[in-house]
């Protein structure tokens, strides 16, 4: 991915977060190594880290992801709501089970 900031610099990353709730959701992509993800999981992670990081007070939210994978030769391709759907799923038994495992502690 680049990144052109409005001052002009371009930054190159594997994934970046902008707006409202950046610098968590950069802190969550850096514990994952993005190099070996597939995009099944990397989308999967997406909506972890977008429900990890969002506000509880903000409105309810519509997710959208796309990607830009190999297998589609890096074409830029909008993720159908059912795969979103079973990626926030997962995302969110996957938070359910870490507030498990920190209350057994």
């Amino acid at each position: 991915l680049h990144q052109m900031a409005p001052s002009g610099p371009c930054h190159s990353y594997y994934a970046c977060a902008a707006g409202k709730g950046r610098q968590g959701a950069k802190t969550e992509l850096e514990k994952l190594d993005l190099t070996t993800l597939t995009v099944e999981q990397a989308i999967k992670e997406a909506a972890r880290i977008v429900l990890t990081t969002r506000d509880e007070k903000d409105k309810d939210m519509e997710l959208e992801i796309a990607t830009l994978a190999e297998g589609d030769k890096y074409q830029f391709k909008m993720c159908g709501k059912e795969v979103v759907s079973e990626a926030l799923k997962w995302a969110g038994e996957q938070l359910e089970e870490d507030m498990e495992e920190d209350d057994d502690e």
